[in-house]
């Protein structure tokens, strides 16, 4: 146990300290003087990038596994948080909104809640799933990436790939589009229904391989992909996503029907009933 302290400790500490302060604590404070609670889903992947920049700098060296994983670690984090900020700066995202209003409709402080409820909800997030960053860094040891490490690399960077050209069309959709709550349905769209989240789960899981690459200590932080994966395709992600896109548009049950939820698949046929309707 103390070697393993003495290896990772520092840099643990030091970015928990990071992320109370400046993650939790300066954030809600931003989010206060702004009146947006969103500005947290924006510093997600920026905090996380940064973190894994505090992780490098605590670290015994600049082993190569270290900085391919610190690298990968600032492009998917930078690009994530520059592709909510540019979609959601200037008003607070719809979702935060329903959530202030509700809590304040009940006569709570809303301030107070979201300190607990959302910022420091995400700060022991960001904890968790920054923990494979930090072995695959902080590891000790020559630092080569080995076989699983490349094999690590190529998934985060495919995951990256997926990501960004899903948020690129869907974003272009959204400009583009003439009829109000029509369905994307065209590129990664036409094969998945998240191809987003799918590209976000193999970048996590992919800096699970490459933490497991570093040690066999490594298979611990699986705690980190799992929680995110649940996040994202559990009641209070894509299913909530799914069931508010149902309510809004009629068409969207025939897309469930025929498009795979998350891994790329050849879409099944419209619906009969589809297309008699739509004739």
């Amino acid at each position: 146990m103390a070697e393993i302290w003495s290896t990772y400790g520092g840099a643990f500490i030091s970015g928990v300290i990071f992320i109370s302060a400046f993650f939790v604590v300066g954030l809600w404070l931003v989010s206060i003087a702004m009146k947006d609670s969103s500005i947290v889903d924006i510093f997600w992947g920026i905090g996380c990038a940064i973190t894994a920049c505090i992780f490098y700098w605590n670290s015994a060296g600049a082993t190569p596994r270290a900085t391919v994983t610190l690298i990968l670690a600032i492009l998917w984090g930078f690009r994530l948080g520059l592709y909510i900020g540019a979609r959601n700066w200037g008003g607070e995202d719809r979702r935060y909104a329903r959530l202030r209003q509700h809590i304040t409709d009940q006569g709570r402080n809303y301030t107070l809640y979201s300190l607990r409820a959302v910022f420091a909800y995400q700060g022991v997030a960001m904890v968790i799933c920054t923990l494979p960053l930090l072995v695959a860094i902080a590891t000790s040891g020559d630092g080569q990436l080995g076989l699983l490490g490349s094999l690590a690399a190529a998934v985060i960077v495919i995951g990256l790939l997926i990501e960004a050209v899903a948020d690129q069309q869907m974003s272009r959709f959204r400009r583009t589009r003439t009829v109000r709550g029509s369905v994307m349905d065209r590129g990664l769209w036409r094969y998945s229904r998240h191809p987003n989240y799918f590209g976000e789960m193999l970048v996590q899981w992919g800096f699970f391989l490459m933490a497991c690459a570093a040690t066999p200590l490594g298979l611990v932080t699986i705690i980190a992909p799992a929680l995110l994966s649940y996040l994202i395709t559990g009641p209070m992600g894509a299913n909530l996503l799914e069931r508010r896109l149902t309510k809004k548009n009629p068409d969207y049950d025939d897309y469930i029907r025929r498009t795979s939820a998350f891994v790329p698949w050849p879409p099944k046929q419209r619906s009969r009933a589809f297309e008699t309707s739509t004739s």
